[in-house]
Order: structure tokens, then sequence, then C-alpha cells
């Protein structure tokens, strides 16, 4: 077994669905692309991203010695579905488990990268997991993960797009898979299923997104935006792909909802203590929120 087809049997092993690699490079376009789109201010209140946008575009400054990305998926759908009820909040899929996903998929990687670098004492390696100054999309696409859809989302012909995406950056070079295909092809479901029309074909106006709103926006969510039930998050533009049809499921029960706040009227949310939800929600995405927005988005929800 060749070294490349080794180090994609380790990461396989470790439960990730898909793995795929793609030579590093400086993103030229992909910079002039997010500098123009920085520049026309349409990041909303996300100031962040002014400050790591040439990191991002140049995986040299996070590590000289890069030679190739690896990057990965980890799916984390289940066979659950909210009820379609206006009282029951709706929580994003990704989030309704008892774990946070950065601190699973980063213990993966963590042993992952030590096992690759056990294979020859010269090995470096650094790993991402939605986090750091890295254009996961970019690298998920080139390296075959699957493709941009118009929801601006990685899609995989096979399983979907509720996958987490992970990169490993390595000093050695491997061998590069081919870019994923396009197939959206005439479909626009999730751009109109939008309930915000916060899309448009392969673009996402963070300003009307109900996922930035929930999640994000640190201040009042606008009057104009309706939530749609959303206390966290959004799926909508998932739920409706074709791709997402096939129904491929975690076998991780971390990503299962929580029974206590799964479908629960909104009395149950809007019940919950400060202490109650440091505590109950410390190990999941939820704690981004803080109390503070969490009463907000339940707020928005009883208008």
């Amino acid at each position: 077994m060749n070294f490349s087809n080794k180090i994609k049997e380790i990461c396989l092993s470790a439960g990730f669905i898909k793995c795929g690699f793609t030579d590093a490079f400086d993103l030229h376009s992909e910079r002039e692309y997010l500098s123009l789109w920085l520049n026309q201010k349409k990041y909303a209140d996300m100031g962040w991203m002014l400050r790591s946008y040439e990191r991002r575009t140049n995986p040299f400054e996070v590590m000289p010695d890069l030679k190739s990305i690896i990057s990965l998926a980890y799916i984390y759908d289940t066979p659950f579905t909210h009820k379609d009820e206006k009282n029951i909040p709706k929580i994003s899929r990704y989030a309704w488990g008892n774990v946070d996903y950065h601190i699973l998929l980063k213990e993966k990687l963590k042993k992952i990268c030590s096992e690759i670098e056990s294979l020859d004492k010269d090995i470096r390696t650094k790993f991402f997991v939605d986090d750091g100054s890295v254009l996961e999309k970019v690298w998920a696409k080139r390296a075959g993960i699957g493709w941009m859809g118009k929801n601006t989302i990685i899609i995989n012909e096979n399983f979907g797009s509720f996958i987490f995406l992970c990169e490993i950056f390595i000093n050695r070079k491997l061998e590069s898979d081919l870019p994923a295909e396009d197939l959206c092809n005439g479909c626009s479901l999730c751009v109109k299923s939008c309930p915000t029309g916060a899309l448009e074909e392969y673009k996402l106006n963070p300003e009307l997104c109900i996922s930035y709103h929930t999640i994000e926006n640190k201040s009042d969510i606008p009057d104009y935006i309706d939530t749609a039930g959303w206390l966290f998050g959004c799926d909508t533009c998932q739920d409706i792909c074709p791709y997402n049809r096939r129904k491929f499921f975690t076998e991780n029960k971390c990503f299962e909802p929580q029974e206590k706040y799964f479908n629960k009227d909104i009395s149950l949310y809007d019940s919950v203590t400060e202490s109650v939800f440091n505590e109950y929600f410390k190990s999941t995405p939820l704690k981004r929120l803080k109390f503070e927005r969490w009463k907000r988005n339940i707020k928005k929800l009883k208008k």
C-alpha cells in the first residue's frame, strides 16, 4: 500500500466517510472575491473575517512547509425529525445532541495525526475543525469531498450535505484527487425554500440568514427576519435537497437529539434558568448562544 492510500485507510477507519487530497497553493482568485465581499460589507457584524482573510487564502502563512491538504467529511445526520408544529422550536441537526462536534472531531484528528506522523519522523501535520484560518469548503471541493451547492454548502453525491468538514495540513506531497463535479444542475429547490430569501444561487446574504441571526448575531434580531420556528440554526435548504433523501445516518449516538429538549413545547425552553442552561448545554454547540441570546431567540419565536 502506498503512502497516500495508507493515510486514507487511517482516516476512514477513524469514522470519516470521505477523505480526499489536494495540492496546497495560494488561493489568488478566492482572495480577490473575498476581498471584494468584505469591502462591500457583506459580512454583517462578523468583523473577525476582516482580520483573517489573507491567512485564509494563503495556507502557507499557516504552515510554511505545507505540501498537501487532507480534507475529511464526518456525517452527523440522524433518523429523527422535527414536529411540524408552531409551538415546538427547531434546532439545527448538528446541535441537538449532547456533544460539541469540535471537541469530538479534534480528538479523532489528534489521534489520526499522531498515527500519520509515526509513519515517518520528518512528517509534520496540523489539523482544523471548522476553525482556524482555513477556507474549508474550497479545499473540500478541490479534494473531491463534494461540490459547492447552490445553498453554499458542500454536497456529496452519495452522502448528502449533513457532514462536518475537517482538514489536515501535511508537509508531504500526496496523490491529489479529482475535484467534485457540480451536480445541482437545474435544481434550485434550496434557493426557493429559504424562508427569508437569504439565498441566491451559490450566494448567501448573512444579513437575511436565519442561522446567522439565531447563532452569530449578538444584537437584536431585526423585525423583518422571521426565524420560521428555528431556535438555533436552520436546516431548511438542506432538508429539501434531493441529495439528502438517501438518508445516511451517523453511527455516533452523541448526535441524536437530547430527549429533554427535543420536540417540546416552547414553554419548556422558556422556563430554563441561566444555571440550568449553563449546566445542561455546556458540552453542546448551544453553549455558543449564552443565556441572553437563548432568551432573545425564544422571545422572537413567541411574537
